[in-house]
């Protein structure tokens, strides 16, 4: 069968995307200065050496290491990574599983790397977060500055809704009764573990998702079909920029944070 003469109808991609695409907010990511600051390089030793390590307390980032800027909405084709064809980038080691690919509408303009995306419909967070009660209040953290109060955890999504909440010796917690949410916070306003104690809030929340690879920007004739974005969740982008996981920092300040977690 021959498809000599036939050409891509761009109108009709157009009229996919916005019968089937998701509306998700996408920001641009912008390098925080904190990235290479004198925290870092006191922490893993460095000794004024400019670094890559984000800065954990940084007012300006939230601990982040990128800043987020220009928010607007844009429509696009969600496929998640285990689907089709997309099930090669697990195959051979690129992606893992829960990540996806994001599709954006011609019009959505050009998303760059670690640009982030966040799905405007609550979703299910796994298995649940698992927080160390008043993890930011002890010692080994006080060199970190941040909003909590002293009955406040942080979570990683802002949540929608509460499935379930119980700690590490089996008390279960109820929602309004002994905690509430409070945009990316569970506030304890009855019962709640005692300081140290590990629990796991599941609920659902407005997933975040990170463009970690760079997007793959696709053409025929000349003519941009649009891109390709390899995407990530936020919470597990990140997991070895982080001065705590370097191998100088570990090796220099064995004890320290080996019994915390990051808030």
């Amino acid at each position: 069968m021959s498809f000599i003469g036939v050409d891509f109808d761009f109108a009709r991609l157009e009229e996919l995307v916005e019968a089937r695409g998701d509306e998700v907010i996408l920001e641009t990511a912008v390098a925080c200065p904190c990235r290479n600051g004198d925290l870092h390089a006191s922490l893993i030793k460095l000794e004024g050496k400019p670094g890559n390590l984000r800065n954990l307390d940084c007012p300006h980032c939230q601990g982040d290491g990128y800043r987020y800027r220009n928010a607007r909405r844009i429509k696009g084709l969600i496929t998640g990574i285990e689907a089709g064809r997309n099930r090669q980038l697990l195959d051979i080691g690129y992606a893992v599983p829960g990540d996806a690919t994001f599709s954006p509408s011609l019009k959505a303009g050009i998303i760059t790397d670690f640009d982030k995306i966040t799905f405007c419909g609550p979703s299910p967070l796994n298995a649940g977060q698992v927080i160390m009660r008043g993890s930011h209040t002890l010692e080994d953290n006080a060199q970190f500055v941040t909003d909590l109060e002293n009955n406040e955890d942080r979570l990683w999504y802002r949540p929608g809704c509460s499935i379930w909440c119980e700690d590490i010796n089996g008390v279960v917690y109820e929602h309004s009764t002994d905690f509430v949410f409070e945009n990316k916070k569970i506030q304890w306003v009855g019962n709640s573990p005692d300081i140290k104690t590990l629990y796991t809030v599941k609920y659902t929340g407005f997933l975040e998702w990170i463009a970690y690879a760079t997007p793959l920007q696709r053409f025929d004739n000349g003519r941009s079909l649009g891109q390709r974005v390899l995407v990530r969740k936020k919470h597990v982008t990140f997991t070895q920029d982080s001065p705590m996981d370097s191998p100088s920092f570990r090796a220099s300040e064995e004890d320290l944070f080996t019994t915390h977690t990051k808030f």
